[in-house]
């Protein structure tokens, strides 16, 4: 079976399909943003679109997987991208609203994180790529919590979604350093 998934992972044609899918996930997530952006400073608009960024990202990765490319920095954000804002999106969901009126959003998120599951293995990292990758989230995570560019949730929770949300940015690296520098 794991051949099978193995020879499967490689087919151009379902990476072609899944960076499709990717796309479109992405593209739809966008719609849920627009309110943000029509109130933020287009300068400021890669860090309102979290999550349908990095599916966007991760989708342009499968197609440079595609044509043989390594795109060794874009990787390294897309996962960690991929990982921290499905994660921050699952928490968010399952503390302030009832998931089940958003069955879509967490089935979603749940599916990024199956794909960074089963794709791990083929990107490769390195220390500083992490490194840049934890400066760039805590960037987004300053303009998020102190600009104000994070999506809408209600101001009760502002604490603890900032505290999880810096928390991930912390916790991935090292994640990243045990699943990927670890397998070599």
């Amino acid at each position: 079976i794991n051949l099978i998934m193995l020879e499967k992972l490689q087919n151009k044609k379902f990476l072609f399909a899944l960076a499709i899918i990717n796309f479109i996930a992405g593209l739809y997530g966008l719609t849920y943003y627009g309110w943000k952006l029509d109130t933020t400073n287009p300068l400021f608009w890669i860090f309102v679109i979290d999550c349908p960024l990095y599916a966007i990202i991760f989708g342009a990765l499968l197609l440079s997987k595609i044509k043989e490319k390594n795109l060794s920095l874009l990787g390294t954000i897309a996962i960690f991208g991929s990982i921290k804002f499905s994660l921050w999106t699952l928490f968010v969901v399952f503390l302030t609203v009832n998931p089940l009126n958003y069955l879509h959003l967490v089935i979603g998120h749940i599916f990024l994180l199956i794909e960074i599951i089963i794709f791990y293995k083929y990107f490769s990292f390195n220390k500083k790529l992490v490194g840049i990758a934890v400066i760039w989230f805590l960037i987004n995570d300053f303009f998020d919590y102190v600009v104000g560019t994070h999506p809408f949730f209600y101001a009760q929770y502002f604490t603890i979604i900032l505290i999880f949300s810096v928390f991930l940015t912390i916790i991935i690296p090292f994640f990243l350093y045990f699943v990927f520098f670890k397998r070599k």
